[in-house]
């Protein structure tokens, strides 16, 4: 069900971006520095969590960035494919700075006072670990792509959300890190569990 619900996730995406992927393949833009595009403008999303304690209309620029960051993240893969260009180099780098973009995302807000720290940092701490099950199992033959709930996108859905929601309703990004925190143990959990059946099968 899970995994289903994913295919239909990235077809109805790959539809609405198929566009740009096409006019990035024609211009030969290189599927590295969309990566690493995406890294850098998490890293000023990271900037505006930082800073927004002293302005909180800051919060829409930090979900400005960080939206770009997911967008530019999920197409790299589409470019890559389209010009030829996938590797093993490419695409251990774009799972090396997504971890990266995560963390520097997480610590932002939580040293920014925004959050509690251990909401935060349970957040963070199950946020990685989602992604480190699922890379686990992908060696033994279990794909987990799909299982659970709170993968890389939907965590940024949420913060973008809630960080827009944020300059009005000024517990909105607690509550979203508690929920993100919840749902993400919740999912690992789930793969442990999944992976675990499917050995023994």
């Amino acid at each position: 069900m899970g995994a289903r619900r994913r295919r239909i996730e990235e077809e109805i995406f790959e539809r609405l971006s198929i566009k740009l992927v096409d006019g990035l393949a024609a211009y030969k833009v290189k599927p590295l520095f969309i990566t690493v595009s995406a890294f850098i403008a998490a890293l000023i999303s990271a900037f505006f969590y930082y800073i927004a304690a002293l302005n909180r209309f800051y919060y829409f620029l930090a979900a400005l960035f960080l939206g770009i960051s997911g967008f530019l993240d999920a197409i790299d893969g589409a470019v890559a494919r389209r010009l030829g260009m996938v590797s093993e180099i490419g695409a251990f780098l774009d799972s090396v700075l997504d971890k990266l973009s995560e963390c520097a995302v997480y610590i932002a807000i939580i040293v920014s006072g925004a959050v509690s720290s251990f909401w935060g940092s349970l957040a963070l701490a199950a946020s990685i670990m989602v992604s480190y099950v699922r890379h686990r199992a992908e060696p033994l033959k279990i794909n987990l792509k799909g299982v659970g709930f709170m993968e890389r996108a939907e965590r940024i859905i949420f913060l973008i959300a809630a960080s827009i929601l944020t300059p009005f309703v000024e517990t909105a990004l607690e509550i979203t890190i508690i929920l993100i925190a919840v749902f993400a143990l919740i999912t690992v959990v789930w793969r442990m569990i999944y992976a675990i059946q499917s050995f023994r099968k």
